[in-house]
């Protein structure tokens, strides 16, 4: 039996058989019909999805945006269960998502949504513990879960809360202009005195927040909350109109305007001003 190969595919057709057939064995090993040639690699489509899923995160402020994104990432998911990236990206989105139905008073909506991301965050911190993101929007999750289901259940979440955030300020303090810190900062603002409530301590973390990132809405709207309670009024006054002047963040746009309205209520309750 001959080996054949078309002379496009093998320009050597005619090399001829020498030393018992050798040379045909060379000329198989050289000319390789394409059938039979390993596949050409396919690329990866996981990075161009993560960055078009990131794209449409930030549009987020559309809420059809959003939606999109959820599917995209969702799609990565079912592709690739354990891809650490999409669902630390999942958890982030479903706090977004939760509170936009907080919002519009959908508390069970809003409830379902934030144990969703609660599971995204807690499947990303198994896959990389090492990692910032997993245990920040874990803990951001959990928050938001413990402020929607009331006071009482809400305590036995806040060591969880705060251990997720200490790991946060360890692996990296900058993350997000420092939430890791300013959520640290909330969690003794918010919490009774027998949970370690302390305003004061909230009041150095988050002076120490804005020495880093001067203009962070979250910062300034936490540490005005805190003079106020003090009775620092006119320092909390003019954190709350610094919060209206700063200008448009493309990063955290819904973000900042949702603090401008809580800075605006505020003006307008405890000043009776506002604009």
């Amino acid at each position: 039996m001959s080996l054949r190969f078309p002379h496009r595919v093998c320009p050597l057709r005619n090399l001829k058989m020498q030393a018992g057939g050798l040379a045909i064995l060379a000329l198989a090993s050289v000319c390789v019909p394409p059938a039979l040639a390993g596949a050409v690699p396919v690329p990866d489509p996981t990075p161009t999805r993560l960055a078009t899923a990131d794209n449409l995160y930030q549009q987020r402020g559309d809420m059809v945006k959003a939606e999109q994104c959820s599917r995209v990432l969702r799609d990565v998911l079912s592709q690739d269960p354990n891809n650490y990236d999409a669902w630390w990206r999942m958890a982030r989105l479903d706090n977004f998502i939760g509170r936009q139905q907080d919002d519009k008073n959908d508390d069970k909506q809003a409830i379902r949504t934030f144990e969703a991301g609660v599971d995204a965050g807690r499947r990303a911190v198994s896959l990389q513990k090492d990692r910032v993101e997993g245990h920040f929007w874990l803990g951001a999750n959990y928050g938001l879960l413990a402020e929607e289901e009331g006071w009482i259940k809400g305590l036995r979440l806040l060591d969880t809360i705060r251990a997720e955030m200490e790991t946060v300020v360890k692996l990296d303090p900058n993350y997000e202009q420092a939430a890791g810190q300013r959520t640290l900062a909330r969690l003794y603002y918010r919490a009774p005195f027998f949970k370690g409530g302390d305003k004061q301590r909230s009041i150095q973390l988050l002076e120490d927040c804005l020495r880093r990132f001067p203009t962070d809405s979250f910062s300034l709207l936490y540490l005005g909350d805190d003079y106020l309670a003090v009775g620092r009024r006119d320092e909390a006054r003019q954190l709350y109109e610094k919060v209206l002047s700063l200008p448009a963040d493309p990063a955290h746009g819904p973000e900042l305007a949702e603090n401008q309205n809580e800075a605006r209520s505020r003006l307008e309750h405890e000043f009776r001003s506002g604009r």
